[in-house]
């Protein structure tokens, strides 16, 4: 089953005890703290709901919204992004995030080591943009990258990226945010812009700079301000930190479509510091190398029409599939197209196993009742990438493993309701967006189709829900925010129902 975030209510000091204070920033306390159960030292970041609300009366739902961020990237595992270990609401109104222990931030660590080597400095930058590759895989934008959210561990060897509550999943953004210094140039507080995840290229691009130099501006001047006067403008560095020069202008391009991908740049320092490529990339880009196009399949077209006009009018709609450009690298050799077999009475295009004579390969089937299935197929199942239309009009397209839904995909029903989001064993698992046909959403986290951990509740009203769910009831601390103007209320749910309401605050309306 999906693990789900917990989020339950517990004193403070319940599991932990504490050691020292480690920083007081925008967002909360942090704490070094012992666990009482394994004997381990963990970070302990504590916000105080009350004070968070209050604090900005006229950005209650932002401050509600950045930790919703946060929460979303808990599950996060990679090697250079900081571990998260619980969270948990506490009895007098506070949110808690446990995450590994760092030794100190990448600001901390320069200023203490003045004599850092170009080897150095390309080990910390491989680490980093490997942290922003895993995170522009997962769609997500850190939109907030600096030295101090640069955590270090291991004697200064190993480098993570933290602090995600101001990260985006969303492919564009126009909120405007990012630390001074850091910040792209294309985020602006103009009426009309955009970004996309290159910002945190960008953010990268500074960080560089400061680790060649020591400083993050050019006499008070911002990177960004100089660029955006002079686009041609190159950044100089010193003599000894020349050979970074081309990789730092490329990605202090003003134009962002011009900044490279994050595996570029990865690409880029290792011929600097002549290692292997593949060395330095996870396991899911090194799949992506050993890829190939046999030219026989280049071009590869599915004609088959389904015996169900409903089928057929949903297809004209949605449009032809699309089917990945790419084959692994030993293709089944008994591998066959056949323009058409009939198998159970249900009728097959596409590729075949010969020997076996299993769908194998890209192909589309038609059932007996026209319900239309076609994607890639393994041992007559749909693998990696499919989508079906049912008779009813309900269609869904996306990723699948062994014949399920697996992976992220996109789910239409006939009677207007949709999903689009994250699947596991042909459930909703995951993190998801459900849209009801009268206007209510639901935007969160599922396990097994139902709405279960942390999520936000819209209804057509525009009145909020931001808290835990549990088999799809309210379970738990759900924050609720009317569109009215009505005070704001922190409630505790049990399955659905109300036992009681922990805090209420005024909700300022500004026309």
């Amino acid at each position: 089953m999906e693990k789900y975030i917990s989020l339950t209510v517990q004193p403070l000091w319940e599991n932990y005890i504490f050691d020292s204070e480690i920083s007081e920033g925008a967002f909360g306390l942090v704490y070094k703290v012992r666990n009482t159960q394994d004997q381990k030292f963990y970070a302990m970041k504590i916000q105080n709901l009350k004070q968070l609300i209050n604090k900005s009366p006229n950005n209650q739902s932002n401050e509600i919204i950045r930790i919703f961020r946060e929460v979303n990237t808990f599950k996060l595992n990679h090697q250079n992004i900081t571990g998260f270990h619980e969270s948990y609401f506490t009895d007098d109104n506070k949110f808690v995030i446990i995450t590994e222990l760092a030794e100190t931030d990448l600001r901390t660590f320069r200023e203490s080591n003045s004599g850092f080597s170009n080897k150095q400095i390309t080990d910390i930058m491989l680490q980093i943009l490997k942290g922003v590759n895993y995170l522009h895989n997962q769609n997500i934008m850190h939109r907030y990258l600096s030295p101090d959210n640069i955590l270090v561990f291991e004697n200064g060897t190993k480098f993570k990226i933290c602090d995600f509550g101001l990260a985006s999943h969303n492919a564009e953004s126009f909120i405007y945010v990012g630390k001074k210094y850091f910040k792209a140039p294309e985020i602006s507080n103009e009426e009309e812009y955009s970004y996309n995840n290159q910002v945190d290229i960008w953010s990268a691009g500074i960080i560089l700079y400061y680790l060649c130099t020591e400083y993050y501006d050019i006499e008070g001047k911002r990177l960004s301000d100089i660029k955006k006067k002079d686009p041609a403008y190159d950044f100089r560095l010193p003599e000894n930190r020349k050979i970074f020069e081309p990789l730092l202008n490329k990605m202090l391009s003003l134009n962002s479509s011009q900044r490279p991908q994050a595996l570029e740049l990865i690409a880029d320092l290792c011929l600097l510091i002549n290692e292997p490529f593949n060395k330095h990339i996870d396991e899911e880009e090194k799949s992506i190398e050993a890829i190939i196009i046999p030219q026989n399949l280049a071009t590869f077209n599915i004609t088959l029409k389904s015996k169900t006009e409903k089928v057929n009018e949903v297809l004209a709609q949605i449009g032809h599939f699309n089917f990945p450009a790419v084959q692994n690298i030993h293709p089944n050799p008994n591998r066959i197209f056949v323009d058409y077999i009939k198998v159970n009475h249900d009728e097959y295009q596409g590729e075949i196993d010969s020997v076996t004579k299993k769908f194998d390969g890209r192909g589309r089937k038609i059932s007996i009742i026209g319900n239309l299935y076609e994607g890639v197929w393994k041992d007559n199942k749909l693998n990696e990438y499919g989508r079906y239309i049912l008779n009813s009009g309900s269609y869904f397209v996306g990723e699948y493993k062994d014949g399920q839904q697996s992976g992220y995909g996109k789910y239409h029903q006939d009677d207007g309701c949709s999903y689009e989001g994250q699947y596991l064993n042909g459930f909703k698992g995951g993190l998801g967006l459900f849209k009801w046909s009268d206007g209510d959403q639901y935007y969160g986290q599922w396990v097994d189709n139902k709405r279960q951990g942390l999520g936000v509740f819209t209804t057509k009203n525009g009145n909020i829900d931001f808290g835990q769910w549990f088999l799809s009831k309210r379970h738990g601390i759900v924050i609720n925010i009317p569109k009215d103007g009505g005070k704001i209320k922190i409630n505790k749910y049990e399955n659905g129902k109300l036992k009681e309401t922990e805090l209420q605050t005024d909700n300022i309306q500004i026309n």
